[in-house]
């Protein structure tokens, strides 16, 4: 018989109910049912033992049967270790493995040409709020439909939001109506002309035309609001009644299906079909989940728990409004806060919300288009200030307030996290000097490493409140902010700063703490030397001051363990940004302003320091100029000393406009006011380019050979079975293609099959060494250079810096500071097989790499040796009688 899943004792219990079974187990119980066969039974109890109940052996039978790593005997009660886990993580593994190599099968195949780099993502994030890419999307949202007549589709342009109220004549916006907007959206567009149109439906029909607004706008914004499966199962089964062993084997991708199916099952004899779930009604729940997650309290989790099952229970099947439900409140149909924002915009533009005022006419498309990016602005300012809250803004608009007096209204409150400005990363400094030049002074501020935060100070630092820059709170931060601040603000009731809060320099850490120890050593020697008798002998200590002893370093080791947390997460904070300071919003005036006040707030000290920054006028603003300030920036972190080196961690510099309308702080925004240089590495052709032309010498030049000329390989072993080896192939394999080159791959014996299913050249060659020694056999037979390559590299590079620093810090510096090409391994072979050759013939046969990540200590050493070993996981060699020997397995490119 098949049976569905279900755990070992069910599956006995079933069982023993058959016909044929139940003579020959009558009289054994559910423990002889789940023992092992031929194991002895437990041993009479002997006097004084206490013998478990039948009850509690049977909890610890269902327990081991449960259990994948240990069980526990159903006879004894005793752990027995097993492999059960183990075994199968790795069959899921390989099955992983499997599906990945069917899923890339010839991926590789020779025929096939490089992929070429896309940038689209990218790009779709650059322009969500470029002013072109706006225009182009309120005009294809609100062009008008062919033929021009009025259709019943929310999503369209064509739909009357005027003469068309909300379903069925609700005085509220039912919440069916989002749920049939859910399944009609699709597209940017359509998706934008949705929600304005929903928003305009509140305006124009409801009867509490603030309350429903505020609620649309959460809905909708409810991917950012998720509860957990956990309640929302719980929910559901008491909203339905379905059974909790029926819901527990559900998951979380089949909850909404299986809600709706609940739904449609129940009768609806008593269902008043007058009342309908509405959006505030949905909103209400989010915003008491929301509320829920900072307090901790039984009353109000229940209350928050029976009104998600009222909610549940109101919905109904039609329309798939139970299914819709349950999916928003996974947090899995709310829409971005880019769209809904942008809709909000086009529907106030559209339908002015002041009661009594008239439509607005427009004598083009372009220019009610125009009008919506122009009202875009505003609400995004006033959103974005408001840290992405609904209520203000929807009392803002509904009372008639558009333009500067929305964002006047919704200006920043200390306790309430702003969403952050963010600024623009150009791929080249050109382009960020170009959109930044022309305008006035300049600052090249120090774009400092650590963690980004909002704090606010209330009560002139009684109160202080640290928030991430997704606007959750930071309470592992509060100490050390606390700490900065405390006792050293001038004149400030409150105010909200933008900081960093910067990573302690590690070697201070590790030497203050095994001084500490160090001491501790010392005064535990001290305690635990033992006294003497007359006579010399050791005195042992009593039971009693033992336990105490011990005790006493139970309580030290916590304490210890305390202070090392604490001194973990302490950190100094750079002051970067002011947003508000006793009451005034600071965000509309310029950075020079700004700056101003911040320098004034507080004293500097160890632990809190201005963000630093240099001005450059505008006839300053250079290439030259801005490299070497780039330059000091990224190696002041290993040449700075004392208490500076906390605050001189930098990833780059961040140019910020000084002085002007675009000087202010646009928040929530990505502004060109603001653009961020770092030092990425060249990669591509032009590294390969900038490699060979610009670090060989003539001479060298002359000796590169040609790629007829080398027998690229790579070894490889058992790397098919697991979705880790699976990657790091791909990655060697599209590293190679993209340089117009198909290695063969040197393989075990037992997974070749699996590598050519990849569309990989590849020859069967045994173990490693055995492997090694193949490819050097056929790039000697065809007469070529034998580039051998790891299957786990993660990128070649090359630190454009051939001197030899003589201190770690100089070195790191150096590394930090110089420009880095992440070169193709074809050039990188090419590049050692010139340097080998033109020494002369037969004088280098064998080049290879430095093998590890750590650009600092390379820069200790000179830029090329010639002598000592190199290691196997890249290198260069001309063909010889040399081997690997294969007596070794281990470290045989040592003895190569």
């Amino acid at each position: 018989r098949e049976l569905a899943p279900c755990s070992r004792d069910q599956r006995a219990l079933f069982w023993a109910q058959e016909p044929p079974l139940r003579s020959a187990m009558a009289g054994k119980s559910l423990l002889d049912l789940l023992g092992t066969p031929g194991k002895a039974k437990r041993p009479a109890p002997t006097a004084g033992e206490k013998v478990p109940t039948p009850a509690k052996e049977a909890k610890k039978a269902r327990i081991g049967a449960a259990s994948g790593i240990s069980r526990l005997d159903a006879a004894t009660g005793k752990k027995l270790q097993r492999t059960v886990n183990e075994k199968k993580h790795k069959e899921e593994e390989r099955k992983k493995a499997a599906d990945m190599l069917e899923a890339n099968a010839g991926k590789f195949a020779a025929t096939e040409e490089p992929d070429e780099p896309s940038d689209e993502a990218e790009e779709v994030e650059d322009e969500t709020w470029d002013v072109a890419r706006r225009l182009q999307l309120a005009l294809a949202a609100w062009a008008k439909p062919a033929g021009g007549a009025a259709t019943d589709s929310v999503v369209s342009a064509g739909f009357d939001a005027v003469a068309t109220g909300p379903p069925g004549g609700a005085a509220r916006l039912p919440f069916r109506a989002l749920a049939a907007f859910f399944d009609s959206a699709g597209g940017p567009a359509p998706t934008l002309c949705g929600v304005a149109n929903l928003i305009r439906q509140v305006l124009h029909h409801s009867q509490d035309r603030e309350a429903d607004l505020a609620a649309v706008l959460t809905v909708l914004l409810a991917g950012k609001q998720k509860l957990t499966h956990c309640q929302l199962r719980n929910a559901i089964g008491r909203a339905f009644g379905v059974g909790t062993a029926e819901l527990r084997q559900i998951a979380p991708e089949e909850l909404p299906d299986a809600a709706l199916a609940a739904r449609s099952r129940q009768r609806a004899l008593f269902e008043d079909k007058s009342k309908c779930v509405s959006a505030a009604d949905v909103a209400a729940v989010l915003d008491q989940h929301v509320n829920l997650k900072c307090r901790i309290n039984s009353v109000d989790r229940e209350v928050v728990e029976d009104r998600l099952v009222k909610l549940l229970a109101a919905s109904v099947a039609a329309g798939r409004e139970t299914w819709h439900l349950v999916r928003l409140l996974q947090g899995h149909m709310g829409f971005s806060w880019d769209v809904v924002v942008r809709g909000l915009a086009h529907a106030v533009t559209l339908s002015p919300p002041l009661s009594g005022t008239a439509l607005p006419t427009w004598a083009d498309e372009i220019t009610r288009a125009e009008a919506m990016l122009a009202m875009e602005e505003y609400v995004l300012q006033a959103y974005a200030q408001d840290g992405g809250r609904t209520a203000r803004v929807a009392k803002a608009l509904v009372s008639g307030k558009i333009g500067d007096a929305l964002v006047a209204a919704c200006l920043p409150t200390c306790g309430v996290p702003v969403m952050p400005m963010q600024a623009e990363t150009p791929k080249e400094m050109d382009a960020a000097l170009q959109k930044l030049g022309g305008e006035g002074s300049v600052l090249v501020e120090w774009n400092i490493v650590g963690d980004r935060a909002q704090v606010h100070v209330r009560d002139g630092g009684k109160e202080i409140i640290v928030f991430s820059p997704d606007l959750s709170r930071r309470a592992d931060r509060l100490d050390d902010a606390t700490a900065a601040l405390a006792g050293h603000l001038i004149g400030v009731t409150s105010c909200i700063l933008e900081v960093v809060f910067s990573r302690p320099d590690k070697k201070k850490v590790v030497a203050e703490k095994e001084g500490e120890n160090k001491e501790q050593d010392a005064e535990m020697k001290e305690e635990e030397t033992p006294t003497k008798e007359k006579d010399g002998k050791k005195k042992e200590k009593s039971p009693k001051k033992k336990e105490q002893d011990a005790e006493k370093q139970e309580e030290e080791q916590q304490k210890d363990k305390g202070t090392q947390e604490q001194e973990k997460i302490t950190r100094p904070m750079i002051l970067v940004d002011l947003l508000e300071l006793n009451g005034d919003s600071f965000v509309q005036r310029s950075l020079r302003e700004r700056r101003a006040a911040l320098a004034n707030l507080a004293a500097p000290h160890a632990r809190l320091r201005l963000a630093h920054g240099t001005e450059l006028a505008a006839d300053a603003l250079d290439t030259k100029t801005v490299s070497e300030l780039l330059s000091e920036a990224l190696s002041m972190r290993f040449l700075a000393s004392g208490e500076d080196k906390a605050f001189s961690r930098t990833m780059g510099v961040v140019l910020k406009r000084l002085d002007g309308p675009s000087a202010a702080y646009f928040a929530g925004r990505r502004s060109d006011a603001w653009q961020a240089l770092e030092r990425p590495p060249v990669t591509g052709p032009e590294a390969d380019r900038l490699l060979l032309e610009e670090h060989l010498s003539e001479e060298e030049k002359k000796h590169i050979p040609s790629l007829d000329e080398f027998h690229f390989s790579v070894i490889s072993g058992f790397r098919t079975r697991t979705t880790e080896g699976i990657n790091d192939i791909m990655n060697i394999q599209k590293k190679y293609n993209d340089a117009n080159v198909h290695p063969v791959w040197y393989v075990d014996n037992e997974c070749p099959d699996e590598y050519r299913q990849l569309g990989l050249k590849v020859v069967k060659a045994g173990k490693l060494i055995p492997a090694r020694n193949h490819s050097l056999e056929d790039a000697h037979k065809a007469g070529k250079i034998c580039v051998q390559t790891s299957d786990d590299i993660g990128v070649w590079s090359y630190l454009r810096d051939e001197t030899k620093h003589p201190t770690d810090d100089e070195a790191n510096a150096a590394c930090k500071r110089c420009e880095v090409l992440h070169v193709s391994p074809v050039a990188a072979a090419r590049f050692l097989a010139a340097k080998m050759r033109a020494r002369g013939p037969g004088k280098c046969m064998l080049g290879g790499v430095y093998p590890l990540s750590n650009g600092g200590r390379a820069m200790r050493a000179e830029a090329f040796h010639r002598m000592h070993f190199l290691l196997g996981d890249f290198f260069v060699a001309e063909a010889t009688p040399c081997r690997f020997d294969e007596r070794l397995s281990l470290k045989e490119d040592y003895d190569f």
